[in-house]
């Protein structure tokens, strides 16, 4: 019984996350982009991303991949719930920012500007780093290793075949702004700007 309210929880977060992802794609078919990059391969992986959200629905649905349940205790598997509730509030934080500027496909927009405000302040992608919070909260939320690795695995692919090709992009459009805005953030975490100060002898 247990095991279904850990269930629950798991279809009431990744709802939260889906309907905030509609929301901005229904208001995307109200700009105009001027600029595309590989459309066949981004549609490819959104359908490769698709595809890993089967084993969850198995999961969430039927018990027939219980089989693959992990040996986590109760309290792990709610601090799970936490880690994809703070994943789903830097999704909606990024999309936030974003607004106009945000699309699924490597696009610039008519329009387009650079964010630098919100999450963008610290990291360049936070919506990767919401991702992958979210992932590694369905892992210890399921306790199911087939679906966590479903989840994350797309977009571990996506994401190290991609961010390049973004990042390439955002300076062909923003140039050397976009280039200082690199140097004093990271990519998934904020840059740690320590200053060493050596103490000389005399």
């Amino acid at each position: 019984m247990r095991e279904n309210w850990f269930k629950i929880a798991l279809t009431a977060l990744l709802l939260a996350d889906a309907s905030v992802r509609l929301y901005y794609l229904k208001g995307r078919r109200k700009f105009e982009r001027v600029a595309v990059k590989h459309e066949k391969r981004e549609n490819f992986f959104y359908r490769l991303v698709g595809m890993g959200l089967i084993p969850i629905s198995y999961y969430l649905l039927t018990p027939r991949i219980d089989a693959f349940r992990l040996p986590f205790p109760a309290w792990l598997r709610w601090s799970g719930a936490a880690i994809i509730f703070a994943g789903d509030l830097l999704f909606i934080w990024s999309h936030r920012a974003l607004d106009k500027n945000w699309s699924p496909l490597l696009e610039i927009r008519k329009g387009h500007t650079l964010v630098t405000e919100g999450p963008y302040r610290f990291i360049r992608h936070p919506m990767y780093a919401a991702i992958f919070l979210i992932g590694t909260g369905i892992l210890f939320l399921s306790a199911n290793w087939t679906v966590a690795s479903s989840y994350m695995l797309p977009v571990i692919f996506m994401y190290l075949i991609r961010v390049s090709d973004e990042e390439e992009m955002m300076v062909e459009q923003f140039g050397d702004e976009y280039r200082k805005y690199m140097k004093s953030t990271g990519r998934l975490l904020p840059k740690l700007n320590i200053k060493f100060n050596p103490v000389h002898d005399r």
